[in-house]
């Protein structure tokens, strides 16, 4: 259970009666018998695409209160390592692609499973400090055909738009009646189909987000010189990711409390409590007048950097052939003080740090690492 009794905590370090388990948040194991003395607490999560809200409330106090943001970035990271692959294999291997060398389990994009992964992560991890006795989950379950057309009904959702059409081509080249949306008229008879939102910048397949050009303004467009005046379509890639995170949280713990949105927003009104994802896990919890905690900010960062090198223009090309012993977000001492590693420079030779305040760039001669970060960092 956590204690504000920091001179004990301090003294039971100092003698060798307990050790430190974790930096973030600070937790530490006791090495001698002691009474069981833990409460019954409630774990609240509010899941999200982004961020994700979690309180850890007790009968008397809020023990812990978190937001974490998720990681953006794997589509890309998976789109660079696709070129690099092909890239490689067509240079080097000189073989043709495999498709049947994968997974037979693997169900989940790596996107979709990286996000589910962090939710039970972060369940898994609050376990693993604190006694919880019982977890409360706030799901959406969304329907996506009623987010793009609230009257849909009955056959409507077998019998779509694209409903009688060889393929989402031939719909959207119909719906446009088979004229260039840029110029009606004069326009070349070559037409083709392009995205509004571009696949590179995660635009979709959708009807929605593709429209007909010639082939004359569909150049002029990708090389500058033409801009539509389209309304980009609203994606509904999260309420369909929300969806399988919903399923696979509720498949994985079976023994969780699901709750809605719509009785978290009831409970915070009653508690004139602000729209926050801290404030939205704290009453998911059962959060009532229990004294508040301080709310911390997490963030998932990359374990492990696989980029050998950036060549900056200018100078000669390197490559990294070592990883480092201190990584970024390291937590190191010099001279007696605390700082949050930044990173190498000079191959290894000095490290650049930060107190929060002020960067300094010292010998890792001169430098102890005290705590090697792991994925979820504290901001």
């Amino acid at each position: 259970m956590p204690t504000t009794r920091h001179r004990k905590v301090r003294l039971w370090l100092k003698y060798g009666k307990a050790k430190i388990i974790n930096h973030t948040p600070f937790t530490i194991q006791l090495l001698f018998e002691t009474r069981n003395l833990t409460q019954d607490v409630t774990l609240g999560m509010d899941t999200g695409f982004e961020t994700v809200g979690i309180s850890i409330v007790s009968e008397k106090q809020e023990i812990f209160s978190a937001e974490i943001q998720l990681r953006k970035d794997i589509g890309n990271k998976m789109t660079e390592r696709r070129m690099y692959r092909r890239n490689r294999r067509n240079r080097l291997w000189h073989r043709k692609p495999r498709f049947l060398n994968r997974k037979g389990n693997q169900v989940l994009a790596p996107s979709v499973k990286q996000k589910v992964d962090s939710h039970l992560r972060l369940i898994d991890l609050a376990k693993s400090i604190l006694p919880i006795t019982k977890i409360i989950i706030e799901t959406g379950s969304f329907d996506p055909h009623k987010l793009k057309k609230p009257n849909i009904n009955g056959k409507d959702y077998q019998q779509g738009e694209q409903y009688g059409y060889e393929n989402v081509k031939a719909y959207v080249l119909a719906r446009d009646k088979y004229q260039c949306q840029a110029d009606k008229k004069g326009c070349k008879p070559v037409l083709n189909v392009h995205h509004i939102k571009f696949k590179s910048q995660g635009g979709s397949d959708s009807p929605d987000n593709l429209i007909t050009l010639c082939e004359k303004h569909h150049e002029q467009l990708h090389a500058g010189k033409l801009k539509l005046n389209v309304k980009k379509h609203k994606s509904l890639k999260s309420a369909t990711l929300m969806n399988i995170v919903r399923s696979q949280l509720l498949k994985t713990m079976p023994a969780a409390i699901e709750t809605f949105g719509y009785i978290t927003k009831a409970k915070r009104q009653e508690q004139n409590l602000e729209k926050t994802h801290a404030n939205d896990a704290f009453v998911i919890a059962g959060g009532l007048k229990q004294q508040r905690s301080q709310t911390f900010k997490f963030f998932f960062k990359r374990k492990n950097n696989r980029c050998l090198q950036t060549n900056r223009k200018g100078f000669a090309p390197s490559i990294r052939k070592q990883r480092y012993g201190i990584q970024p977000h390291d937590l190191v001492v010099w001279q007696g003080k605390q700082y949050r590693a930044v990173g190498v420079q000079n191959k290894g030779a000095y490290l650049k740090m930060t107190d929060g305040v002020k960067t300094v760039v010292k010998s890792v001669k001169q430098i102890r690492v005290i705590f090697h970060q792991k994925t979820l960092v504290s901001v």
